[in-house]
């Protein structure tokens, strides 16, 4: 059986300053690694390139059709709940014969949760 989706598309806020993105061009660097045979692509909504249009551009140019959308967000908000939607409805016009599909906020995800509560503890516990 294969992958429902053949390339995931992260998007994240964006910022003017290069070092706030290094975090997630090492989790799209991360995931391309532990997802081989899908595409992985980072886009921002502002301030830094590539943006959502022209990164749905490349993976679908590079064969994608079945493509998933996970906001790297910590919470839901007018960023998830309104302007990638309406990224995801611009992009699925452009190229009707793709599927889009969008996660929530990945901080709403259990893993994540679990995942800062274990650094906090950590960082609470440091003598």
């Amino acid at each position: 059986m294969g992958h429902p989706f053949d390339a995931v598309i992260l998007i994240a806020h964006g910022a003017r300053d290069a070092r706030w993105m290094e975090p997630f061009t090492r989790m799209q660097a991360d995931l391309a690694h532990k997802l081989p045979g899908q595409q992985v692509a980072l886009a921002y909504l502002e301030f830094a390139r590539p943006t959502f249009a022209e990164a749905v551009d490349r993976v679908y140019g590079a064969g994608a059709r079945g493509i998933l959308v996970v906001p790297i967000f910590l919470s839901g908000g007018g960023h998830v709940a309104n302007d990638v939607p309406e990224l995801v409805k611009a992009a699925t016009a452009r190229h009707p014969d793709a599927t889009f599909e969008m996660a929530g906020a990945i901080g709403e995800e259990r893993e994540v949760a679990a995942g800062m509560i274990a650094a906090v503890i950590r960082l609470a516990l440091i003598d």
